[in-house]
C-alpha cells in the first residue's frame, strides 16, 4: 500500500519560487501554472525532489510514486541525480493526471526528480505529492510545542498554517507555551495553549515536554520557534519518516534547516556542531537554488558534539524518558546541549526546513550575557572539553572585547563569568524572570579597567578550582534533570 510522503507545491511567494519550481516567465495564479506549448518547468529544487538516498538509508521504503495534477498533454522526463552525473531514467508523454512507479532498489543517486514540459498551449498543473510503498510502519503521533513570548501575530500566523495541516493530518497536536501569558487558554484534542512563568525558551519547551510526558499522547515533539515561515511539506516528511523510520535510527533527532528571511534562499545552518571553543554551522550559506549544494546539503559530514537548534527539532519522546529535560538556561544553549546530550548523529533532509529571522537582528548585551554564560556552562557537557578549552574560551570573549573596546560587553561579561563559577545551584537561586530583571538593570563596576581585573582574577579561581566546578555541573544535570522534581519546583508549578 502507498501512503503519502509529502506534497509536491507550487511557491508560496516570488522570492521563494526557485525553492519549489524553476521555469521562464511562469504564469501562476489561482493555485496553478499555466504553460505556454513548450514551456518547462523543472521541479530539481529544495522543497519538491525526491531524496531518494535519504529515503532509503532511514525508511523500509521499496518504490515511490509521483502523482501529479495536470490538465492537458505534455511530456514528463524523470531524473535521477548525483554528484557523479544527472542521469534520465524515462520519459513520457501523457494526457492529464499523471501517476508512475519508480522502484527504489536500484536507485543509488542522491535524488530522484522531473521536469514537464507542455506539448500544447494553456496546460495547467496544480501540484501533486509522492507516495512511499514500505515494509513496516508505526504507528506516529507528533506533539508539536511552540514557545512564546508575547509575540500573538506570529503565533496567530503560524497557527492559521498549522491548522490547515492538522485538518489533512490529525496526528499532529500543537501546544502553545505561553510565557507572556497574553494568549487565551485552550484545551481541545489538537491545540492547547498554556500560560507559563517567563522562564525563556528553555523554560517555556521543558514545560511542553513536561506536559507531552504527562499526557502520553504523542511518541514525537516538535519543537518549534514562534516567528518562523513554515513550508507544511516540511511537517509532512517529518511525519513519514517517524511512521517509517528503521529502528537503528528510531532515537535520531529530525532537524529542520534554517533559511534567511531576508534572503529566503540562503540557508543559515543545517545542524551545527560545539567546535570546544565555538559553534560551527553546517551548510552555512548554501545556495538551495543550485543543484550542486543541494547534494553538498544531502552529504554533511558526521561531526561530534552535534545538535539541532530549537526552530524546528522532532524528538522521540523514548529519547526525553532517556535522557531526561533541558537545562535552566533561560535562553541560549539549552538546545545545544540536549541535542550533544543525546550523542547520535541527526537526521536531515533537503525539504526540511523553515525560514527564521537573522540573529544579528536580536543581538543585545542581555542576549550576549546569556550566551557568554552559557556557551561556557556547554563546555562542561560537550566531548572532548575540559580546563583547557574553558579556559581559552573565557580569554578569547574577554580578550575580543578589548580589541573591541567594548566597554558594556566587558561588564556584561564580568557577570557572566561570575554567574558561570557559580553553578546552576547559584543561577538558579533566584526565578529566571527575576535574573533576566537583574541582567537588564546591570551596569557593571564604573571603571572598566577594574572590571577585567576582577574578570581576570575569577578566571584564574576557575583554572585552578576547575575540576570541582565541572564535577559540580555534571552533578547537577545528573541528579536534577531526569525526573520533573526540579523544573516543577523551580517553575513553582507545585504552588
Amino acid at each position: 500500500m502507498f501512503e503519502k510522503l509529502y506534497s509536491i507545491k507550487l511557491p508560496m511567494d516570488a522570492a521563494r519560487q526557485s525553492l519549489y519550481i524553476k521555469g521562464n516567465l511562469l504564469d501562476i495564479k489561482d493555485a496553478s501554472i499555466c504553460l505556454k506549448k513548450n514551456q518547462t518547468l523543472d521541479f530539481a529544487t529544495y522543497f519538491n525532489l525526491f531524496s531518494a538516498r535519504k529515503w532509503k538509508i532511514y525508511t523500509s521504503i521499496r518504490d515511490v510514486r509521483i502523482q501529479l495534477h495536470i490538465r492537458g498533454n505534455y511530456k514528463i522526463t524523470v531524473y535521477e541525480v548525483s554528484q557523479q552525473q544527472k542521469r534520465e531514467l524515462y520519459s513520457e508523454t501523457g494526457h492529464d493526471d499523471y501517476q508512475k512507479d519508480i522502484p527504489l532498489k536500484p536507485c543509488q543517486a542522491n535524488f530522484i526528480t522531473f521536469t514537464l514540459t507542455a506539448l500544447e498551449e494553456g496546460v495547467q498543473f496544480w501540484g501533486g505529492a509522492y507516495y512511499g510503498q514500505f515494509e513496516d510502519v508505526q504507528n506516529t503521533e507528533i506533539g508539536i510545542i511552540i514557545c512564546t513570548f508575547k509575540r500573538e501575530e506570529y503565533v496567530k500566523r503560524n497557527l492559521k498554517t498549522l491548522q490547515g495541516l492538522m485538518q489533512e493530518n490529525p496526528h499532529f497536536h500543537v501546544m502553545v507555551i505561553d510565557n507572556g501569558q497574553t494568549l487565551p487558554e485552550i484545551c481541545n484534542e489538537q491545540l492547547q495553549v498554556i500560560h507559563n512563568r517567563n522562564y525563556g525558551g528553555s523554560g517555556g519547551f521543558t514545560r511542553g515536554l513536561m506536559e507531552q510526558v504527562n499526557q502520553g499522547t504523542n511518541n514525537y515533539v516538535l519543537m518549534m520557534d514562534d516567528d518562523i515561515l513554515i513550508e507544511t511539506s516540511s511537517l509532512e516528511r517529518v511525519y513519514a519518516l517517524c511512521q517509517h523510520i528503521k529502528n537503528q535510527y528510531a532515537q535520531q533527532m529530525i532537524a529542520g534547516s534554517m533559511m534567511s528571511m531576508d534572503e529566503p534562499t540562503i540557508q543559515y545552518e543545517n545542524t551545527a556542531y560545539w567546535g570546544k571553543v565555538r559553534l560551527h554551522s553546517l551548510g552555512q550559506g548554501f545556495d538551495l537554488t543550485a543543484i550542486e549544494d543541494l547534494i553538498k546539503n544531502d552529504q554533511l559530514p558526521l561531526k561530534q558534539n552535534k545538535y539541532a537548534a530549537w526552530w524546528f527539532c522532532c524528538i522521540p519522546m523514548a529519547v526525553v524518558r532517556k535522557n531526561g529535560y533541558p537545562l535552566p538556561n533561560f535562553i541560549k544553549g539549552d538546545d545545544m546541549e540536549y541535542g550533544i546530550r543525546n550523542r547520535r548523529d541527526i537526521i536531515t533532509m533537503n525539504g526540511i526546513g523553515v525560514w527564521h529571522e537573522a540573529f544579528a537582528k536580536k543581538m543585545s548585551s542581555v542576549v550576549n550575557y546569556y550566551s557568554d554564560r552559557n556557551m561556557l556552562i556547554l563546555n562542561e557537557f560537550a566531548d572532548g572539553c575540559g580546563r583547557g578549552t574553558v579556559f581559552f574560551s573565557m580569554i578569547a570573549r574577554l580578550g575580543r572585547r578589548i580589541l573591541r573596546g567594548d566597554t558594556v560587553g566587558i561588564r556584561i561579561f564580568e557577570s557572566a563569568v561570575r554567574d558561570y563559577m557559580s553553578g546552576y545551584e547559584g543561577i538558579t537561586s533566584i526565578g529566571a524572570d527575576d535574573k533576566m530583571e537583574q541582567v537588564k538593570a546591570y551596569k557593571g563596576r564604573k571603571h572598566v579597567s577594574a572590571s577585567v581585573f576582577f574578570t581576570m582574577i575569577q578566571i584564574m579561581k576557575i583554572f585552578i578550582n576547575y575540576r570541582m566546578l565541572h564535577e559540580k555541573y555534571v552533578r547537577f544535570r545528573d541528579n536534577q534533570l531526569q525526573s520533573q522534581n526540579f523544573w516543577k519546583e523551580y517553575l513553582k508549578l507545585n504552588k
